[in-house]
């Protein structure tokens, strides 16, 4: 077993980060800092399963309440059919009762099903659960459901004094059942969909390339690294915070308060990276430094890994997907070709774009924020190097490897294609060192973009 030759992927050392252009430096204007803020608050409600029911739950109470207190007139202006207080009673008691039981049913069931299927495909396929828009519906709408028939329940008794039963708010739980009923076809569904790898690696396929667009657009331009003004002694600011990942950063926070301190302030870590506390974290240049209560309030800290500004989760998620279907234990190299489609899709995406800036300029023109971002070199190792290492033995993975290469090399400018191009041979050399049967190894060496068919 050989290793490649170079490391396409960065360790994200300090060695690394401290490599920057000479003479100048790609760079871009910051966001608007209203915008960063409405970024972090979609990716935190695309991450929440509670947002939405909670505001469905209220919505349902408000609507119950409404309907309770005008309901009579509508029912004796629109001539609606109404019944007997006891066979309304008796209809909304059904009603919350068969919900509340259907729901954690469902769920139940549903959230075993998942737990198998990110057990055979990746246990990070969880969270993809929770950011579907159908998982979210489902859950809102059955809860809303309970919640307004138990409202309307609760104070059904109050139209005894004047004999006008609530026909309307009860036409409204009748309405709202229906809904469930089709809510819940739909969430099978997009279960079923979820269960199938196909369509978990085009979801992943289709969020990372959101996520690219985000953090790979095109620079707006070159400065002089004269104005960069970087010192040989920068003050360091320790993370002061307890251990987290660095899902995101406030960059407009940060530009606003580089200007105000009239300093640089670079990065040590990238998006994604685990934080310790005490770790050297940011680094002033100049100026005066902020304090760790302001650097703070423009970071982003979580549990785990966040899209929004790291595209390079999305290929850590389809690659880990790709080797463990390479695994002996699964053996699935179909699944894997899926995977390295899927790669080659998203590199070509950005294939002619600029890497992501490392440096951002306040509205003078003045860098104020350095941050390393992943260049192209190292998204092409992360895609492909882990995919290599386990399935170079495969016909169909080297085939279709071979394939991408060519594709990906055929559409590369800038010289980008060094780093495919010793993929290519590392590929090649592992597909000959673990062949037993010349006519197998030959096999292995031929491009093919559907792999083997």
């Amino acid at each position: 077993m050989t290793t490649p030759p170079t490391d396409p992927v960065s360790t994200g050392s300090d060695e690394s980060l401290s490599r920057l252009p000479v003479g100048e430096v790609w760079v871009a204007r910051v966001p608007h800092g209203q915008q960063a803020r409405r970024t972090r608050f979609r990716e935190w409600r695309t991450e929440s399963l509670w947002f939405w029911p909670c505001l469905a739950i209220v919505a349902a109470w408000v609507l119950g309440e409404v309907l309770l207190g005008h309901g009579p007139g509508f029912v004796n202006r629109d001539h609606l059919v109404s019944t007997d207080i006891q066979s309304e009673q008796a209809v909304l008691s059904t009603v919350a009762t068969a919900i509340l039981t259907f729901t954690g049913v469902v769920f139940s069931i549903s959230l075993v099903a998942l737990q198998v299927a990110s057990t055979q495909y990746s246990p990070r396929l969880v969270r993809s659960f929770v950011r579907k828009p159908a998982s979210k519906t489902a859950l809102s709408v059955f809860l809303a459901t309970f919640v307004y028939s138990v409202t309307v329940l609760a104070g059904i008794g109050t139209t005894l004094a004047n004999r006008r039963p609530p026909a309307a708010a009860v036409g409204v739980a009748y309405l709202l059942s229906l809904a469930s009923v089709v809510v819940f076809t739909f969430f099978v569904n997009s279960m079923v969909r979820s269960m199938r790898v196909s369509y978990v690696i085009e979801d992943l396929a289709t969020e990372t390339r959101r996520s690219l667009d985000r953090v790979v657009p095109r620079s707006d331009g070159i400065v002089d690294s004269a104005r960069l003004r970087l010192v040989s002694d920068p003050v360091l600011i320790q993370f002061q915070t307890r251990s987290r990942v660095l899902a995101g950063v406030d960059v407009a926070g940060l530009v606003t308060l580089a200007q105000r301190h009239d300093c640089v302030l670079r990065l040590r870590h990238r998006i994604g990276t685990y934080v310790v506390e005490g770790d050297p974290f940011l680094e002033v240049h100049g100026g005066r430094p902020p304090s760790w209560g302001e650097v703070a309030r423009c970071l982003e800290l979580g549990a785990v890994r966040a899209f929004y500004q790291e595209a390079r989760y999305g290929f850590r998620q389809l690659v880990d997907i790709a080797i463990r279907a390479l695994s002996p234990a699964v053996n699935d190299p179909t699944t894997a070709v899926q995977v390295i489609e899927r790669l080659q899709g998203l590199l070509n995406h950005i294939i002619d774009r600029p890497d992501p800036p490392s440096a951002y300029v306040d509205a003078a023109g003045d860098v104020r924020l350095i941050r390393v971002e992943p260049d192209w070199e190292q998204l092409v190792g992360l895609s492909f190097v882990e995919i290599i290492r386990y399935g170079a033995d495969a016909p169909q993975v080297s085939r279709r490897l071979l394939a991408a290469f060519d594709d990906l090399e055929h559409r590369a400018t800038r010289g980008r294609g060094a780093a495919l191009s010793t993929l290519r041979t590392w590929l090649l050399r592992e597909v000959e060192q673990r062949g037993d049967d010349l006519e197998i190894v030959q096999l292995g060496r031929e491009p093919d973009d559907l792999g083997l068919g």
